[in-house]
Order: structure tokens, then C-alpha cells, then sequence
């Protein structure tokens, strides 16, 4: 009885998906003649019966069939002395990488967990590739890093795997972290993954409004994969730079790094206010109200409070949102970082235990003098709007 009702709540959601435009209801499956949204039901219910394990060892095996190619191939080309021409490297790039598209766009092989993993680990190797051939050529500095950026933006659009595409925004935006820092512009990474989390998470809906709906099922999982990598490059930021800072580089050799952190906490706190704007924006709130006014202050003084612990407003940024977009993956990730980042902060020993003990108290007093304050004074009386529901789980 209950896998009735799952079932049937599970083609409810298909159903609404196509009215979206996210399941293209028109379109005719060669091999049985339904619609593509009855199609995309089937394999839905196909998959809910295979047992979990079983996915699992079709994955592994997937990943260690690809990984004795690609050991066959690399020991080819290590015989022909492959490994020194940049064009061998990059031939083979493109082939594996081609290879792996097409195994991807394959209909039939598309919910086949070999084959998944498979084309994942191929293409992969590909691009793996490819950085072997940019990074160990005679190309100045950073301009293998600026191309191998595009290639990655570039194969994160057109490759229709989720897991590839979140492991491709994390390589994207890494990189794009890294250029800053070469720019000497580290403080405007703080402020830049936090503009892309708030817009990928809390604009997905409105941004899919824009785009054809043929097109709007791609855009909502590559939205969808640059939101949480842009959460994870920011936690990771706000921690990697203060340890940075610390000794006093980058990358752990020679490149003098130093952090103004006014300047990147300033940016931070800017685009924290940008999400309260659109949530608050979801409850039918003005801007200029009073409600809007007093969490505008709250967030601006956590931003003051957080200065030299630019975690603490990430953290509590990341939590924000996944709770406004009821997404538990990413509030677990949000508070396990939490937590992990005051361990980390209170046992540094940069300064006395006793100190960090006095800021962690006056923080801690005055985020819940805050939380006081806005439950009895403001969000009682607040209801969510009509859309606020579709937003959530757009």
C-alpha cells in the first residue's frame, strides 16, 4: 500500500516536471512508442526496484572496468613516448572526453549504473588529459590556467551527468579562486561564491523562467550542481585563507599572499544581505520595512561580529539558505562546517584559549539576543506568500 502511494506521489512530481518543461511531454520513445514523460516514469520505477546494493556494485565495477582502459591506454602511450607530445596528450583528451559524452547522451545506457560510471571515469581521464597537455607545454602563466578553466566550464554545460558536473563547477570555481589570488584579489572570492550560492539557490526558479523549456532541464541540474559546489568552495575558502594568511602564502611555497579582511568580510555581508533581500522578497516583505530593516541589521552585525572568523557568516549563510530551500543535504553540510570551523577557530593557537573563549561568548550572547529579538518582535506575524511554496522547490 505504501509503495502504491509513493509511486503514485513520484508520477505526480514526473507530471508537474513536464509541466514545467523540465520532461519533454511531446516526444516519442523509439523502443516502446510512450512519451518521454511516461518513459522517464517507467525507468523511475525501475530503478525504485532495484535494491541500492546492487547499484552500488554496478557503480564500482564501472569504475574499475574504466580504470583498467585508461591504465591500457596511459601504457600505450607511455611505450610510444606519447606523454611527450602535447598533441598526443591532447588527441587523447578529446577522444576519451567524446567518448564519455556519448555514452552519456545514450538513451539506453543513461540508467545503466555501469555505464554511468563508466562514461564518469572516461571522461575524466580525458580531462585529465587535457591539463597534462595544457600545464606541460611552453604555455606562459596563467594562461594554461585561463584555458583550462574554459574547458571545464565548457564540458560542465554539455555533459548530462550530475555527478560530473558538480565535480567540474568545484574544478571551475577552484580555479577561479585561484586566478583571483593570482590577481592579488583574493578578498573578492568570499564575496563572489557567496553571489553565486545566493543566485543559484535562492534565483534557480526565476532564472528558469528565462530559458526555453527544452533547454530547462539541463539549466536546472547545472544550476542545481554550481549552487552546492559554490556552498562547498565557500566553506572552504573561509577557512583555507585565514590559514593562509597565517603563514603567509597561497599554495604552501613561495607566493606572497595577504588578506584584507574589511574589505572581504564587507563583501561577504553584501551578498548576505542580497539573499535576506530574496527571502524575504518569497514572504511578500517589503524591503524597506521594518522587518526587512531589523534582519538587514542582524545580518550586518553577525558580518561585524564575524570580521576576523569569516566562517561564522558563511556558515550561518549556507544554513540560510538550505533552510529556505528545504535542503537537507546542504544544511547538513552547513552545520557539520559549523561546528567543525569553531573547533577549528577555538584550538589555533594564534591566540590565548581564554580570549577566543570571551569572543565566542560575546558572539554567541549576541546571535541569540538577535534570534530573541526577531521571533518575538517580527516573524510571528509573518505568513509565506503563494509562491513561496513553489520557490522552495524549484
Amino acid at each position: 500500500m505504501s509503495n502504491d502511494m509513493n509511486n503514485q506521489h513520484s508520477d505526480n512530481v514526473l507530471l508537474q516536471l513536464q509541466q514545467l518543461g523540465f520532461i519533454d511531454g511531446n516526444a516519442v520513445d523509439a523502443r516502446t512508442g510512450e512519451t518521454s514523460a511516461k518513459a522517464t516514469i517507467a525507468n523511475h520505477h525501475s530503478q525504485n526496484d532495484t535494491p541500492w546494493f546492487i547499484q552500488i556494485l554496478f557503480g564500482l565495477s564501472g569504475i574499475v572496468a574504466s580504470l583498467f582502459l585508461i591504465a591500457f591506454l596511459s601504457l600505450l602511450l607511455y611505450g610510444i613516448d606519447g606523454f611527450d607530445s602535447v598533441i598526443a596528450l591532447l588527441i587523447t583528451g578529446l577522444v576519451l572526453s567524446a567518448a564519455g559524452f556519448v555514452l552519456f547522451r545514450n538513451k539506453q545506457s543513461r540508467d545503466n549504473t555501469f555505464i554511468s560510471s563508466l562514461a564518469l571515469a572516461i571522461s575524466s581521464a580525458g580531462q585529465a588529459y587535457i591539463a597534462f597537455a595544457l600545464f606541460d607545454n611552453n604555455l606562459s602563466h596563467p594562461i594554461d590556467i585561463w584555458l583550462f578553466l574554459l574547458v571545464q566550464a565548457v564540458m560542465t554545460v554539455i555533459m548530462p551527468n550530475r555527478i560530473y558536473r558538480l565535480l567540474g563547477s568545484i574544478m571551475t570555481l577552484g580555479l577561479m579562486v585561484y586566478l583571483l589570488n593570482y590577481y592579488h584579489l583574493p578578498e573578492l572570492s568570499l564575496g563572489l561564491l557567496a553571489l553565486i550560492t545566493t543566485g543559484s539557490n535562492l534565483s534557480r526558479y526565476s532564472l528558469l523562467q528565462l530559458i526555453p523549456s527544452k533547454w530547462r532541464a539541463d539549466a536546472f541540474d547545472i544550476t542545481k550542481a554550481i549552487g552546492y559546489a559554490s556552498a562547498l568552495m565557500l566553506l572552504c575558502v573561509s577557512v583555507y585563507f585565514i590559514a593562509a594568511e597565517y603563514r603567509n602564502s597561497f599554495d604552501g611555497y613561495s607566493t606572497p599572499f595577504s588578506y584584507n579582511y574589511y574589505l572581504a568580510q564587507g563583501l561577504l555581508t553584501l551578498a548576505s544581505l542580497y539573499a535576506s533581500y530574496l527571502i524575504l522578497k518569497r514572504y511578500s516583505v517589503k524591503p524597506f520595512s521594518s522587518v526587512s530593516i531589523m534582519i538587514y541589521c542582524a545580518v550586518i552585525v553577525l558580518g561585524i561580529l564575524s570580521i576576523y572568523v569569516s566562517g561564522l557568516l558563511a556558515t550561518s549563510l549556507i544554513i540560510v539558505i538550505a533552510i529556505a530551500n528545504s535542503q537537507r543535504v546542504l544544511l547538513g553540510l552547513g552545520i557539520t562546517a559549523l561546528v567543525s570551523y569553531i573547533f577549528w577557530y577555538y584550538y589555533q593557537l594564534d591566540t590565548s584559549l581564554l580570549v577566543k573563549s570571551i569572543s565566542m561568548l560575546v558572539i554567541g550572547i549576541a546571535l541569540l539576543l538577535i534570534r530573541w529579538t526577531l521571533i518575538k518582535g517580527y516573524f510571528a506575524n509573518i505568513k509565506p506568500s503563494a509562491n513561496d511554496h513553489q520557490e522552495r522547490h524549484s
